[in-house]
């Protein structure tokens, strides 16, 4: 009883391709995927932290040369870089407050709190720290208002207003990422 559709040559129940290879030995593959119980923490910690070391010099690099394919995330996009570059046109006393509190402290300790200079002091101070406060709430509502003509209200980044606070108020030469644009050089 043999069958006329099948050629003669294939044997039934064998494959003609073979895997042309041994079948290893169960304990060589259960040797295979042993693993120990505890790992090694202590080399994981050393290479997550060299893994990490080597990402935060790479995005520091690149808030230095502004490349913002490598920055950390808060800073990528054309809405943070819009509201970077809007900051760093404008010259505002906030970035002078910084030093000139350093100034005041020393003059402080120069000058008796109870003469009318040290409370002249003191008073000055005080001005100037109302005044940047002014300037950063009126910067604020100019820049949301220009910012949602440019992109939308549904595109405002979340947390922009503490990151404009955070940038307005550092000494230009220190911010990061660096400055890409000169004063009075406002974005469109």
């Amino acid at each position: 009883m043999s069958d006329n559709n099948t050629p003669e040559t294939e044997t039934p129940g064998v494959s003609p391709a073979t895997k042309g290879r041994p079948t290893p030995k169960r304990k060589d593959q259960e040797a295979a995927r042993r693993r120990p119980v505890v790992a090694d923490t202590k080399a994981d910690k050393k290479a997550q932290r060299e893994r990490q070391r080597v990402q935060r010099e790479k995005e520091f690099q690149a808030m230095r040369e502004g490349d913002e394919r490598n920055m950390p995330y808060e800073h990528r996009g054309p809405e943070r870089r819009w509201l970077r570059d809007s900051v760093d046109a404008r010259t505002s006393p906030g970035e002078f407050l910084l030093p000139l509190s350093i100034v005041f402290v020393i003059a402080s300790l120069l000058v008796p709190a109870e003469s009318w200079l040290g409370l002249g002091l003191i008073v000055l101070f005080y001005v100037i720290v109302l005044g940047v406060a002014v300037d950063t709430w009126l910067m604020i509502r100019r820049l949301k208002k220009r910012f949602i003509e440019k992109f939308g209200v549904k595109r405002i980044p979340r947390g922009w207003t503490f990151y404009v606070i955070a940038r307005h108020l550092n000494i230009r030469r220190f911010r990061a990422p660096k400055p890409v644009v000169k004063r009075g050089e406002y974005p469109v």
